[in-house]
């Protein structure tokens, strides 16, 4: 896992959100992605810590989607995920890091 300093900075467009998970008792939350996020990846597990709150809204605004439109912060410890349908993922975290899971040969 490397650590994530600028969500931004991680080629999320049009990668497709596959499952959010809280693990209550150590405070992190995994979002699981697929596509290829850096040449040769199949996906990725970006990986929150010291998760303090996480908001996940699913009324689909612009329509069904499961493809990312963009992301940033962190932003006063508050990360957002936003998804094509027009829904807006946010955690609240003490930090943020990126797991790249690689296509095998």
């Amino acid at each position: 896992m490397e650590p994530v300093s600028d969500l931004a900075t991680i080629k999320l467009h049009d990668m497709s959100l596959i499952r959010i998970t809280l693990e209550w008792k150590a405070g992190w939350c995994t979002l699981e992605i697929s596509g290829a996020v850096v040449p040769g990846a199949a996906g990725a597990r970006l990986r929150w810590s010291g998760v303090t709150a996480i908001e996940v809204p699913r009324k689909f605004p612009w329509g069904p989607s499961i493809s990312i439109l963009e992301a940033r912060g962190p932003i006063d410890g508050r990360y957002e995920i936003i998804v094509q349908s027009g829904d807006t993922i946010a955690v609240r975290a003490t930090g943020c890091e990126l797991e790249v899971i690689r296509v095998a040969i």
